[in-house]
């Protein structure tokens, strides 16, 4: 090989050697961010990150964090625009929970100048917590609720719901109360207070609808008993 030669082949091999490309770690993207709620909302941590843009015409703010089981409320004397909230203290949830999420803005007097508002749920499936049930067809797990309940919704799950902006919820306690909760959203959770409300205990009927679709409803039935131990005389 002469010298010419030689010099061509160490010139492309440096080349080569600058423009090695290398695989970077595989990150999900979400092709639906507007019909896939359901997974924008899902918490995913104990430590949840929220990020807003400041109102500019405010002096302070107040975030409202209500849940099923409790509201916490944190203030912001001054302009602020993340805050991390610790939705509970252990790995795993203790509990699900849905939650509403209101940060309302002050002015220097006091008056409300702008709010912004979402929703955020904590699931144990989330956390690798989802308990399985071999024998869905004898029942037990399936149809008894004890604790409040989030209920997850989505008109993705049928091709013929797909298209659906809203939807609907109804709940009706065998010979009681019956409750029809309009879902802004086509997918999402809904949380149901069961525990220190006025549902009490019993047999509820759960239908599930999407409003502007021709489709049957996705029905369930559920029963809920006293805490405790429950016996009988005869």
């Amino acid at each position: 090989m002469n010298a010419t030669r030689a010099a061509a082949v160490l010139a492309a091999a440096a080349l080569s050697a600058g423009t090695v490309s290398a695989v970077s770690e595989p990150v999900p993207v979400d092709a639906f961010p507007g019909r896939d709620n359901r997974h924008w909302i899902t918490v995913r941590t104990n430590a949840v990150p929220l990020r807003w843009e400041w109102n500019t015409n405010a002096a302070s703010a107040r975030l409202a964090i209500a849940g099923m089981n409790g509201t916490v409320v944190t203030d912001f004397p001054s302009a602020t625009s993340n805050w991390v909230w610790t939705a509970f203290n252990s790995a795993v949830p203790p509990s699900e929970d849905v939650y509403a999420l209101t940060l309302t803005f002050y002015g220097g007097g006091g008056a409300v100048v702008g709010a912004m508002t979402s929703r955020l749920a904590v699931v144990s499936g989330a956390f690798g917590q989802t308990s399985v049930d071999p024998s869905p067809g004898k029942g037990a797990a399936w149809n008894k609720v004890s604790e409040n309940a989030v209920i997850p919704y989505d008109a993705g799950w049928t091709e013929a719901t797909a298209a659906a902006a809203s939807a609907q919820l109804v709940i009706a306690k065998a010979g009681g109360l019956v409750q029809t909760n309009t879902l802004a959203d086509a997918s999402g959770y809904y949380g149901w207070k069961t525990k220190t409300s006025v549902w009490g205990y019993g047999t509820f009927g759960l239908a599930l609808s999407f409003p502007g679709t021709v489709t049957n409803e996705w029905d369930a039935t559920l029963v809920r008993v006293p805490d405790g131990f429950m016996f009988s005389v005869k």
